[in-house]
């Protein structure tokens, strides 16, 4: 049957997810989902118990129509890196709400999504970029660039920052899949990312800059009226760093270098800001970064609440 030429069907709302239940209980593969922890672009992040008993876990449950090879590449890029760096995985699977990945569940982190932005102390945000790029040292010495490095991406306790979600990590000059679809968080990519060119660590250590100006500012470095400008002025090299603190100016301008050549190691980056933290701490400013009061552990919430000209990095 058709209405004007089209098929009924399509017409019709496409027809809701509905997830298995046991009594009263959602389930996906061996384990409960009790709530959920977060939602991306592609997936919704639960809170899970194996049926079998023990510990919680994390059970991200890709969108319908996602293939299963996509939490096989999440799992073994995960796989590669130290357990310290990231919520550990433990399985994949494929169940009638779709593809999902099982990862270690750490219920003192929260998200970096949830972190105060221009609050922060100059102690704070040398300690945490200190942290992150230890974190980022070690991934890359996997052989890894993680190439989705953003706020949202990020768990944080204390001193401690892990990245998760290792969707579109790639091996050190690896090319994404020649589909014609280059592979990023909108805000957050490096100039090289959004050429589709084989990715080296210094993607991720511009990410990184990016991160840094954003939480110490409250504004994206690159923000712009829409995706477009976005693209133009990264692509320009000529990040806005209009009233970041001082003390931090010079290390992450350096991060932005538009030449992945010009930009610090991660090395380098956690050495320079361990030293800065030192010294502020020296002057009894505060050490640890600071989450944003009430925020639940893993929960998404935006980075800061305004973006110059309206625009709004993902994640």
């Amino acid at each position: 049957m058709a209405i004007g030429g089209i098929p009924l069907l399509a017409l019709l709302p496409p027809p809701r997810r509905r997830w298995p239940r046991r009594g009263n209980e959602p389930f996906v593969g061996g384990y409960r989902l009790l709530s959920p922890l977060g939602k991306g672009g592609t997936a919704t992040v639960f809170l899970a118990t194996p049926l079998a008993g023990g510990a919680p876990v994390a059970v991200k449950i890709l969108r319908q129509g996602q293939a299963v090879s996509s939490c096989e590449h999440e799992f073994a890029m995960a796989s590669a890196v130290d357990v310290a760096c990231t919520a550990a995985p433990i399985e994949y699977g494929v169940a009638t709400a779709g593809s999902y990945l099982v990862t270690d569940y750490l219920p003192d982190y929260r998200s970096g999504a949830g972190m105060l932005g221009a609050g922060m102390s100059l102690a704070a945000l040398m300690a945490f970029g200190s942290a992150l790029a230890n974190t980022l040292t070690s991934v890359h010495g996997s052989g890894i660039v993680h190439c989705d490095v953003k706020p949202a991406n990020l768990l944080v306790n204390d001193d401690d920052v892990r990245v998760i979600d290792f969707g579109i990590a790639q091996f050190v000059g690896e090319r994404g899949p020649d589909d014609g679809f280059v592979r990023c968080s909108r805000g957050w990519a490096a100039p090289e990312q959004l050429r589709d060119a084989p990715l080296a660590p210094s993607a991720d250590i511009f990410a990184w800059g990016s991160v840094l100006a954003y939480l110490s500012t409250g504004f994206h470095p690159f923000a712009g009226r829409d995706l477009t400008e976005w693209i133009l002025r990264v692509g320009s090299g000529l990040p806005d760093l209009t009233g970041i603190h001082p003390g931090l100016d010079r290390v992450v301008r350096a991060a932005l270098a538009h030449d992945p050549g010009d930009r610090p190691s991660a090395p380098e980056l956690a050495a320079i800001c361990q030293q800065g933290a030192q010294q502020e701490a020296a002057r009894g400013q505060t050490l640890l970064p600071r989450s944003a009061a009430g925020s639940s552990a893993w929960e998404g919430t935006p980075t800061a609440s305004r973006s110059r000209g309206g625009f709004t990095p993902s994640g």
